[in-house]
C-alpha cells in the first residue's frame, strides 16, 4: 500500500468510526424519543406536543453533531478537511435550488413507483403525512423537526464532514460515496434511491459552490416541500390538496428546466480562447480531480469498503430489514 493509499484509508476508517458511533446514538434515540411520552403523559396535549417535538428536533440534531466531534477527535495530530464555509452565495443559487429540487422530486416519484411494484407500502410517508397538523403550532413544529434541524446537521454531517475529508482523493469518489452514504443512513428501503439521488445533487453543488450554506437552503426547501404537501393533504380535500401539489410540482419543474437550459447556454466556450492564445508556456487551469498521487478508481472503491465501513453498511442494512418488517406489521 501506497502512502497515499494509507492516507486515504486511514481517512475512510475513522470516518467508518464516527458513522459507527452515529448507528448507536440514532438506535439510543429511538428509545428516548419512545419513552418521552411517559414523562409528558400527565401534560395537556399541547403542551406535552410541543415539549416532545422540541425534545425531538434538539436530541436528533445531537445524533448527527456527535459524529462530527468523534472524527475530530480521532484526528488528533493527523490532517482532516475543514468545512467548505464560502459565505457569500453565488448569483445562481436560486437556479441551483430549482434545478436540484426538480431532480429531488423526480427521484422521489421514481423510489415511490419501485416501492409500490415490488408491494411495498410507504411507511415512512405515511408516517410523515399521518402527523396532526391541524393547528398551526404543528406545523411549525413541524417545520423545525423535519425542514430546519436535517437542513442544518444532515448537512453538516455528510457533505461539511464525510465529503469534505474525502475530496482530497478526487472529487468523483467524494460526492458519489458521500451520496451512497447518505441513502443508507436513512436506513429505510423506502428512501434509499431518492436520499441517494438527492446526495448526489447536494455533493455536486457543495463542490460547484463551495459552500455549505447553499446545500442547507436546498435541504431546507425540499424538507418544506415535503411538510407542505402534509398541511395540504390534510387541511384540503383530496382532490383540491392533489391539484394544487401537481400545479406546484409543475412549476418547480418548469422552472428547474429553464434554469438548466439557460445555465447551460450561459457556459463559456473557452475554444476560441484556447485557438488565440495556445498553451505554450502557459499555466493551464487546475484540474478540479487532480491530487497530488493518484489512486486508481477500483482501488479507491475497495479501500474505501474497510471492515469498519462494511460495518456501517451492514447495521444500515439490518436496520432497513427491521423497518420492513414493522410496516409488514403496522400497515
Amino acid at each position: 500500500m501506497t502512502p497515499i493509499e494509507a492516507k486515504y484509508r486511514d481517512t475512510v476508517n475513522r470516518l467508518a468510526f464516527a458513522l459507527l458511533i452515529f448507528e448507536v446514538l440514532f438506535l439510543l434515540f429511538g428509545v428516548v424519543i419512545g419513552i418521552i411520552p411517559l414523562f409528558t403523559g400527565k401534560l395537556a396535549k399541547r403542551e406535552a406536543n410541543i415539549i416532545y417535538e422540541i425534545v425531538y428536533g434538539l436530541i436528533y440534531a445531537l445524533v448527527f453533531v456527535a459524529p462530527v466531534f468523534f472524527f475530530r477527535c480521532f484526528s488528533r495530530g493527523k490532517e482532516s478537511e475543514p468545512m467548505l464555509l464560502e459565505r457569500k452565495l453565488p448569483r445562481e443559487t436560486v437556479p441551483y435550488i430549482f434545478i436540484g429540487l426538480a431532480v429531488i422530486i423526480a427521484a422521489a416519484y421514481v423510489n415511490s413507483f419501485i416501492v409500490s411494484a415490488f408491494g411495498q407500502s410507504s411507511f415512512s410517508e405515511e408516517m410523515l403525512w399521518g402527523q396532526d397538523v391541524s393547528a398551526n403550532y404543528q406545523v411549525i413544529l413541524m417545520l423545525f423537526t423535519v425542514a430546519v434541524v436535517p437542513a442544518f446537521v444532515e448537512e453538516f454531517l455528510f457533505r461539511g464532514l464525510i465529503l469534505s475529508n474525502l475530496l482530497p482523493y478526487g472529487r468523483t469518489t467524494a460526492i458519489f460515496a458521500s451520496a451512497l452514504l447518505f441513502g443508507v443512513m436513512h436506513q429505510n428501503v423506502e428512501q434509499l434511491l431518492y436520499a441517494t439521488v438527492a446526495g448526489l445533487v447536494l455533493g455536486y453543488l457543495y463542490v460547484k459552490t463551495r459552500s455549505i450554506w447553499v446545500c442547507v437552503l436546498l435541504h431546507f426547501v425540499n424538507n418544506f416541500h415535503s411538510v407542505l404537501q402534509t398541511v395540504l393533504l390534510q387541511r384540503l380535500s383530496e382532490m383540491v390538496a392533489n391539484a394544487v401539489i401537481g400545479a406546484l410540482q409543475g412549476v418547480i419543474f418548469a422552472v428547474g428546466l429553464l434554469s438548466a437550459i439557460l445555465l447551460l447556454l450561459r457556459q463559456p466556450d473557452r475554444r476560441a480562447e484556447l485557438l488565440k492564445t495556445g498553451t505554450f508556456e502557459l499555466d493551464l487551469p487546475a484540474d478540479p480531480e487532480y491530487v497530488a498521487e493518484e489512486i486508481p478508481l477500483k482501488r479507491r472503491v475497495r479501500l474505501f469498503f474497510s471492515i469498519p465501513m462494511i460495518a456501517f453498511f451492514v447495521a444500515c442494512v439490518i436496520q432497513m430489514g427491521a423497518m420492513i418488517l414493522l410496516a409488514a406489521l403496522v400497515l
